[in-house]
């Protein structure tokens, strides 16, 4: 089992020095990264497909770091920002494919949360052709072992616990309010109302027909993933596809992933046990509870929720029995020294 368990860890691409930052994963100990090729923005490198990240400037921020990780004989899994894309080019000319709150706001105007919650509407044919062509350019620039979506759903409707306090208006119970609930666009709401004779607009918080509501959005974001992946699996059969999802027990109401139900040949559970207010041991309930399904998952850990080198050597031995297939951190570079002897260390004993 050891010797299979995977290593990985998430990559933010800022410019540096490629060499430099892939001998310091390999030697951490980490076997498989997933630097960021598509980030909240835009593409990393210039793209036909959409329009680039602002601050890459026309340069590939990409192509150094791939050939360096391969030279080290790193697998490459390409880190997709999917649905979330706030690119003030690309929100002009395509509007209407931006998703649009229970209140008629687009979220254009009125960003739920933060000032980049800007989210493509997955029900649109038009969004998920512009996603698979973008996995695909990705696929045909760079010499990758896999592509990974990330920020593949709507925007939360539920908050993770710890982080309901930060933002005004925001219920601290699990309770939905109109300005935090998407997609009621014209497009969804004219597809739901054929299926099920009613404008979703119109269906009361709490009731039977809104649970369908809430299943039909999620089928709308799976329907993309599958969409995509057979899309890049027809061109390059031995890809990899894998996905960072939220965790199974939260998944599908806070966020509407219904991710079993993707097919895709590797899923990263995000179990960042602070957000929920939870303890180390929590990453462990949460691993059983997917890889117990035979999914196939990679723990994901965010480091720096990590306040001593017993927590990260928990967290990671939790990944380990639980009979995931590996353990993926958030992210590299690590935000504090200490964590890297740490990661190094853990690492080192699974």
């Amino acid at each position: 089992m050891r010797g299979s368990f995977r290593k990985a860890c998430w990559v933010h691409l800022q410019g540096r020095d490629a060499r430099s930052d892939v001998e310091r994963i390999a030697r951490l100990g980490f076997e498989e990264v997933l630097p960021s090729v598509v980030a909240v923005g835009g593409p990393l490198y210039p793209s036909r497909v959409r329009p680039q990240h602002p601050q890459a400037g026309g340069r590939d921020l990409v192509g150094e770091f791939v050939k360096e990780a391969k030279r080290r004989g790193l697998r490459v899994h390409a880190w997709i920002v999917s649905l979330c894309y706030p690119n003030p080019a690309f929100e002009s000319s395509h509007r209407d494919w931006y998703v649009v709150n229970r209140l008629g706001v687009s979220c254009v105007d009125e960003p739920p949360y933060v000032p980049y919650y800007k989210w493509l509407c997955p029900s649109r044919p038009e969004v998920r052709d512009n996603l698979a062509e973008l996995f695909l350019e990705v696929t045909d620039r760079y010499e990758v072992d896999g592509l990974h979506f990330d920020y593949i759903r709507l925007p939360d409707a539920l908050l993770p616990k710890a982080l309901r306090r930060k933002y005004p208006g925001v219920p601290l119970e699990d309770v939905a309010k109109p300005e935090f609930d998407y997609c009621y666009c014209k497009v969804c709401r004219e597809r739901f109302a054929e299926e099920e004779g009613v404008d979703p607009v119109e269906i009361p918080y709490g009731s039977d027909l809104y649970e369908k509501w809430i299943a039909w959005r999620a089928g709308q974001v799976t329907e993309t993933v599958k969409h995509v992946a057979s899309r890049v699996k027809r061109a390059y059969p031995g890809l990899e596809v894998s996905a960072a999802v939220f965790p199974l027990s939260v998944a599908l109401r806070y966020v509407f992933q219904d991710w079993p139900s993707w097919g895709l040949d590797l899923y990263h559970p995000m179990l960042y046990h602070e957000f929920y207010e939870r303890s180390v041991e929590w990453i462990g309930e949460e691993a059983k509870a997917s890889a117990g399904r035979g999914l196939p998952v990679s723990v994901g850990v965010l480091a720096d929720f990590m306040k001593s080198y017993s927590e990260m050597e928990q967290a990671f031995r939790y990944a380990l029995e639980s009979g995931a297939r590996g353990v993926t951190v958030f992210a590299y570079p690590l935000p504090r020294p200490e964590l890297e002897e740490w990661v190094a260390k853990a690492l080192a004993g699974i």
